[in-house]
């Protein structure tokens, strides 16, 4: 069973795991060296103490902003800063919500405005993603989510294919959970900036975080092979394979 493309795609997700780590300890010794410390612990002690005084506003003010940078591919990594921010139930939520709703606005501008243009740049795999959604209906669909395809290009695909509004939010929303929780942990467990700044790199050591990054590899392998051994998946592992490849430049 070929499985390339799924390891190539867990090992991005992984990538930006790393990477937004990296960033919290460059944040760290650029903190110590450069920057004020108390003033800046003191910035993100204002944000947390707002957080708490008034959770309703800032929650809705979390999710607007959320969003609005979800719009924008590539940035994986606000994931774990809001999760930072906000703990882990709320941080899972906006980020769920916020996903779905830029999910949304994307879906809604393929099918009504860029239709014509993701027909001709993304015809084969749209294509295929009616073929299947025909023969397996939502669950291909969350499929694509689970198994960590293109944020974007999926919302654009869909909003141009024949797949209904609601089954693409619930799937958006069901498909992006797991992911989500993994990211949200992730941001939980790194320390804060007083912290990192006293501590330096030595703060981000945490073995969770490593079985964290582990479980996000591993996971869409695991799922395909068990959504194939229970038959929910028809589609195999080469057929998704080749349409990962037909997103390709």
């Amino acid at each position: 069973m070929k499985a390339g493309g799924d390891r190539s795609w867990s090992k991005r997700k992984t990538v930006v795991l790393l990477v937004a780590a990296a960033a919290f300890a460059a944040l760290a010794w650029y903190v110590r060296n450069h920057v004020s410390l108390p003033e800046l612990v003191e910035r993100e002690q204002r944000v947390r103490e707002a957080i708490a005084e008034k959770p309703w506003r800032s929650f809705a003010l979390g999710l607007a902003i959320y969003a609005v940078v979800s719009l924008v591919p590539g940035t994986s990594g606000k994931s774990i800063v809001f999760a930072w921010l906000y703990g882990f139930w709320q941080g899972v939520l906006i980020i769920i919500l916020g996903l779905t709703a830029a999910a949304t606005v994307i879906f809604h501008l393929s099918r009504y405005v860029f239709r014509a243009w993701i027909e001709h740049r993304y015809g084969k795999f749209l294509a295929a993603l009616n073929r299947h959604l025909q023969k397996e209906g939502a669950f291909y669909l969350l499929t694509l989510r689970m198994a960590h395809f293109p944020f974007s290009i999926v919302n654009l695909a869909s909003g141009a294919s024949r797949v209904r509004l609601r089954t693409f939010c619930w799937t958006t929303a069901l498909g992006l959970l797991p992911g989500t929780v993994i990211f949200a942990y992730v941001g939980i467990r790194l320390p804060s900036l007083d912290e990192l700044a006293k501590q330096g790199a030595a703060a981000l050591v945490d073995p969770l975080i490593l079985v964290a990054l582990a479980i996000s590899a591993v996971f869409p392998l695991v799922f395909r092979w068990a959504a194939r051994k229970l038959g929910f998946l028809k589609a195999s592992s080469a057929e998704l394979d080749e349409e990962r490849q037909l997103l390709k430049p």
